[in-house]
């Protein structure tokens, strides 16, 4: 045990690559992960209605992927906690990945919830973005 905190506490080089930016960014995504997983596991139809649905969603469905969006939220939680910065720019590919698949489900469907959980998924990547660039650009000096 004393080696493995050994070795936490004298590695520096961790430090001089954390970007301080896009880690506080990341405080929007879990600012929207965990109160939302929640509340479409506990109540999923408000909440899509709060959400502007136009579409009539299973509970189950729904519950599910509160549970999912809310373990998400975890990850990303221990991601900040644990400064994994050098997993921070896999949360623009995969919210790059969201934003696209959102917007072709809302184009088969058209429903105007897709356009609200789209708009804070987009949001929260642009936050991400725009951190991540400039911490790169003063880290590069």
């Amino acid at each position: 045990m004393s080696a493995i905190s050994a070795t936490i506490g004298n590695d520096t080089s961790a430090e001089s690559r954390e970007l301080p930016r896009t880690r506080l960014s990341l405080y929007y995504l879990i600012g929207y992960t965990l109160p939302v997983g929640v509340a479409l596991m506990f109540v999923p139809q408000m909440t899509m209605n709060l959400l502007l649905t136009n579409h009539a969603y299973d509970d189950l469905g729904l519950r599910m992927f509160g549970v999912l969006l809310f373990s998400l939220g975890i990850i990303a939680s221990g991601m900040i906690v644990n400064k994994a910065s050098r997993v921070y720019t896999v949360t623009l590919f995969v919210r790059g990945f969201i934003i696209a698949a959102l917007f072709v489900l809302y184009s088969q469907y058209g429903d105007p919830a897709l356009l609200a959980i789209n708009l804070v998924v987009i949001v929260g990547w642009a936050l991400t973005f725009l951190s991540w660039r400039k911490d790169k650009a003063e880290e590069r000096g």
